[in-house]
């Protein structure tokens, strides 16, 4: 089993109080090396929630995430900073790039923390993928002379520079118009494949949804 959360509990607010809103309420979840799962639910369920607690962004108030055998809560800051680095990707919905660096600088930014500059393995690694998307050409370009299905498609070489095992997106598609969201869909269908890479998506696309392993819903706290 690659990730376990096991009765996870969140919630916003003071615990105790009556300005303490649950989220979260027990949940438990399983992922296989390999699998790609869909997490479905209205908007404010906590499905961000979910996704932080899985990629270690955000701590449960209760409850374990289990990774290939390790518990995230017994790691140090340090660890779980090198975890989020090696071992996941993650894809945002508005998907961040930074402004001020050409896509070329944003793909491999993620490969400099643990090392002085990106190395020739990842600059080779980083101009397969961004061949493999269809945005060589733009390499040099800055995320405000890209179209919106450029930038999140610059946001999926990003996640995977670091050949992670676990792929993380947050409505990956839900700011691109229904031909672009389509195209990306395909793209991340295509990916995970080829590169063997376990995938968790929040998303309110029955599209993209439908072309997942497993789907989930969440509501009240807790999946069905």
């Amino acid at each position: 089993m690659l990730l376990q959360l096991n009765k996870i509990f969140k919630g916003y607010g003071d615990k105790g109080s009556s300005n303490y809103h649950p989220v979260i309420k027990g949940l438990s979840l399983s992922v296989e090396e390999g699998e790609k799962v869909a997490i479905a639910g209205p908007s404010g369920s906590g499905k961000t929630t979910l996704l932080n607690i899985a990629g270690a962004l955000d701590k449960p108030d209760s409850g374990e995430v289990v990774f290939k055998g390790n518990e995230l809560q017994d790691y140090s800051p340090k660890q779980l900073a090198m975890f989020r680095n090696s071992e996941l990707g993650f894809i945002f919905q508005m998907h961040h790039l930074l402004p001020q660096c050409t896509l070329w600088e944003n793909v491999l930014l993620p490969t400099i923390p643990f090392k002085k500059k990106a190395n020739k393995v990842d600059i080779e690694w980083a101009g397969h993928l961004l061949k493999r998307v269809g945005i060589w050409e733009q390499r040099h370009r800055k995320p405000s002379e890209l179209s919106g299905g450029e930038c999140q498609r610059t946001a999926v070489v990003r996640a995977l520079i670091n050949r992670p095992q676990l792929l993380l997106a947050d409505e990956p598609t839900g700011a691109l118009d229904e031909e672009n969201a389509e195209n990306l869909t395909e793209l991340l269908i295509s990916l995970s494949n080829e590169e063997a890479v376990t995938m968790i998506v929040v998303t309110h696309s029955q599209a993209l949804a439908g072309k997942m392993d497993k789907v989930y819903y969440l509501k009240n706290g807790v999946l069905s």
